[in-house]
């Protein structure tokens, strides 16, 4: 009789073997703010405020009716109220921008419009050639390119963020819009004669639809044509070549166009390794023109040394490194596009402050960031920064083990 093969037994599977998942399990959140990324703000701050002082008390004993505490005391107030707006800004629903993003835009646009308005064009204020401020009476200047910059990364996130990778990844929805808005801030802007606040509105925008999944193609098209008109713009405008050509060689007008690179030059090199001493830099002293805006940075190379501008570069460097590194781990797209457009707004205008101070770059007249005088700039920035904050409590919680 043939026996029937025998069946082999089944091989036994380990007992701690994962389950399948049917259902996917609510995903954690982190439920805190970033700190790293507070204490960067939080020591800029400080940092900014003291440097402040120090650059601008001779100024403002000078020009303030011997008030050597002008500035920073109005520095102050908006440092304490944007603190204020941080905090209250960190635990917000940051999704509840959505419905800002386009009233932002169109709210920015007519208000930067009103330079052409019969009328309204009265409240408009030049400095050094250039009518980039408003004057509100009982609160004094603003400048309209922040609220520009606020704008644009508000309605770019928020429209990437409804129209979708699909439709992102198109010339009609994935760029066209967004350099329709670019071109119509680029026109208001440079009727203030405001190169740089086009530049950092640009690049804001240009990050935000390449982080949104905008077909590269296209996206380097539109690149092309940014740099096509910038070069165009620079090539027929006369105080653009100046500048242009006191850059190559501040020397060639020491006392006119050239002035400021060449008194920002010297402060950078009196400073040498050590720097002369916290409130010892000489130039801040009627010498350098607007110490406490846009050449900032020198004063402080001239008081801490090449150590000092390393420390406050590495600095930068950290917040700059944190907010993408909040913008990457976001909850959600619209987070992601609102972190990363926020981190590229401060990263730019630092790169453009410093290279314009060193001499790397052409003037433009960006400020630097947390530290420059305006109580408005800073108050946005600082409530800016309540938003990162916000998103990194949204942020995934991570894993343990």
């Amino acid at each position: 009789m043939a026996h029937k093969k025998k069946t082999p037994d089944p091989i036994p599977m380990p007992q701690n073997r994962p389950q399948r998942v049917e259902r996917s399990e609510p995903v954690e959140r982190c439920g805190h703010i970033d700190q790293p990324l507070l204490l960067l703000t939080m020591l800029l701050l400080c940092m900014g405020l003291i440097c402040l002082f120090s650059a601008s008390y001779a100024n403002a004993y000078a020009y303030q009716g011997g008030n050597s505490t002008y500035f920073i005391f109005r520095q102050g107030i908006f440092a304490a109220a944007g603190v204020v707006v941080m905090l209250v800004l960190s635990k917000m629903d940051y999704h509840k921008l959505h419905y800002w993003a386009i009233p932002a835009l169109l709210i920015a646009m007519l208000v930067m419009a009103t330079i052409k308005i019969p009328g309204l064009k009265n409240y408009w204020v030049t400095i050094n050639k250039a009518t980039r401020w408003i004057q509100i009476p009982g609160l004094g200047t603003f400048q309209p390119s922040e609220l520009a910059k606020v704008a644009v990364i508000l309605s770019f996130s928020s429209l990437a963020a409804i129209f979708g990778k699909k439709k992102m990844h198109t010339l009609r929805w994935g760029i066209l819009p967004f350099m329709f808005i670019i071109g119509i801030f680029a026109v208001e802007m440079l009727w203030e004669k405001h190169l740089s606040g086009t530049l950092i509105i640009a690049a804001i925008g240009m990050v935000i639809i390449y982080f949104a999944g905008a077909n590269l193609f296209w996206f380097g098209l539109g690149g092309i044509g940014v740099a096509a008109a910038g070069i165009w713009y620079v090539r027929t405008q006369e105080y653009a070549m100046t500048r242009i050509k006191v850059w190559l060689d501040p020397f060639i007008d020491p006392m006119g166009a050239g002035y400021q690179g060449v008194q920002s030059q010297l402060a950078i090199g009196s400073g040498g390794l050590f720097g002369l001493g916290l409130g010892q830099s000489r130039q801040k002293h009627l010498y350098l023109p607007e110490p406490a805006n846009d050449v900032i940075f020198a004063v402080w190379c001239e008081e801490l040394g090449f150590v000092g501008a390393v420390v406050l570069v590495a600095v930068f460097a950290l917040l700059i490194w944190r907010g993408y590194h909040i913008a990457l781990n976001a909850s959600d797209r619209f987070g992601t596009l609102l972190a990363a457009g926020i981190t590229t707004q401060i990263a730019v205008q630092t790169f453009l402050n410093l290279g314009v101070t060193t001499g790397l770059l052409p003037v433009t007249g960006a400020s630097l960031p947390f530290f420059s005088y305006g109580g408005t700039a800073l108050l946005i920035q600082l409530a800016e920064m309540g938003i990162l904050l916000a998103i990194s409590r949204d942020m995934p919680a991570p894993r343990e083990g």
